[in-house]
């Protein structure tokens, strides 16, 4: 079953290079960076587009098929012929594309990993919603979920077994997005501009060091994230309470007019996307999570690794099991005054968040240390090959 190298070869395999695309393409990235060390030759394939930033990262462990879209159909036989070239031991999806998990429905000798980013649901979906379904958990061997949540919903809904599922939270790099010391911080808030209103009243064009930024990190989508909602609480909040938001979606320019309408653009920030997050959350004195339902959370992960006190509202998904009451401040049934005020705790009462910090701290070294993560899934795949011998031998 596995190759004839000493290491298992995994291919992975995503949509796009591209970072706005959401998160599926940056865990595989962080895992086929890790995979090395622990006897895995992974390497990462992406079926759209043209090499992105990931490229840059992965170097030669990244391949291109360089298909357009969707509607090339004549060129997604590049797939089947990479697959051949490269002789993968095991098949990691990361997406739910229908015609790549087809293509791979069966390799001789090849076994299959699908990544649940997402949980299922019992709404009824389309025709091809149903047959994709039907083909990823046929041609899986073993679904990997990023949380609780998400595995309970694939069980109950997506109709896996529950020996066919196995949760690996998605890590944060402790290292990339650490603490930042006090010149550190100050250079983040030098990073961005002011509004045009805001810049000739004052003589720098940095965050301003004597206020206190309120950050929003992720997709501008009002009606999933909420960003609407957190322009809203920030009208509640003196004028002391700037916002940084970072990120792009469909509802960037009605956010803008929004914070025109509220009366506060000159103290809102929109800084765009951004390749090093990690310099807007150093930028931050708190982060305000507003989405109605979160998957997971990476960018929750990433501000507490940060060491920046998190607020949220209540919210569904698998968010729930990183933010809590023991590591930072909920807010229930999305009431505004509520968040403003749970802002202004985490502000003027710091000492208090010490408690929170030290255990989202351990939280995070338990479930989402890349390393540590990597390696489960290196045991997860040699544990996956050596049930195939036995089963096939």
């Amino acid at each position: 079953m596995a190759s004839s190298s000493s290491k298992l070869k995994a291919l992975h395999i995503c949509q796009r290079d591209d970072t706005a695309t959401g998160g599926a393409a940056r865990v595989a990235v962080e895992y086929v960076k890790r995979l090395h060390q622990y006897g895995v030759d992974a390497h990462c394939l992406f079926l759209y587009g043209q090499p992105g930033y990931f490229g840059s990262e992965l170097g030669d462990l990244a391949h291109y098929l360089t298909i357009a879209n969707s509607r090339e159909v004549l060129k997604f036989g590049r797939l089947i012929s990479f697959v051949r070239a490269f002789k993968p031991d095991i098949i990691h999806h990361h997406d739910g594309l229908l015609w790549s998990h087809l293509l791979t429905f069966f390799h001789p000798g090849v076994l299959k990993v699908a990544h649940a980013h997402l949980g299922a649901t019992n709404d009824g979906l389309a025709l091809r919603g149903d047959l994709a379904a039907w083909v990823q958990r046929q041609s899986t061997d073993l679904l990997i979920c990023i949380t609780e949540d998400t595995r309970t919903s694939q069980i109950q809904y997506g109709g896996y077994q529950s020996s066919q599922t196995q949760v690996l939270y998605n890590g944060v790099d402790r290292e990339r997005f650490a603490p930042a010391s006090r010149p550190e911080k100050i250079a983040a808030r030098q990073h961005f501009g002011l509004p045009n209103d805001v810049i000739a009243a004052r003589q720098h064009f940095g965050l301003p060091n004597d206020v206190f930024v309120i950050g929003y990190v992720g997709r501008l989508h009002c009606g999933m994230k909420g960003t609407d909602d957190f322009l809203r609480v920030i009208s509640l909040l003196s004028k002391n309470y700037w916002a940084l938001i970072v990120g792009s979606g469909v509802d960037i320019e009605y956010l803008k007019h929004l914070a025109i309408e509220l009366e506060i653009s000159n103290r809102v920030i929109f800084a765009g996307t951004l390749d090093r997050t990690e310099i807007a959350y150093h930028a931050l004195d708190v982060f305000c999570l507003t989405s109605h339902d979160e998957p997971f959370g990476l960018v929750v992960a990433e501000a507490m690794s940060c060491q920046i006190p998190v607020v949220g509202f209540a919210c569904t998904g698998g968010v729930n099991e990183l933010l809590s009451l023991n590591t930072g401040s909920v807010v229930l049934n999305r009431e505004l005054d509520g968040m403003a005020q749970a802002i202004v705790d985490a502000v003027e009462h710091s000492d208090l968040q010490q408690q929170r910090d030290d255990n989202a701290q351990s939280l995070l070294a338990k479930n989402h240390d890349w390393a540590k993560n990597s390696l489960d899934l290196a045991n997860l795949y040699k544990n996956l090959v050596l049930v195939g011998k036995k089963t096939h031998g």
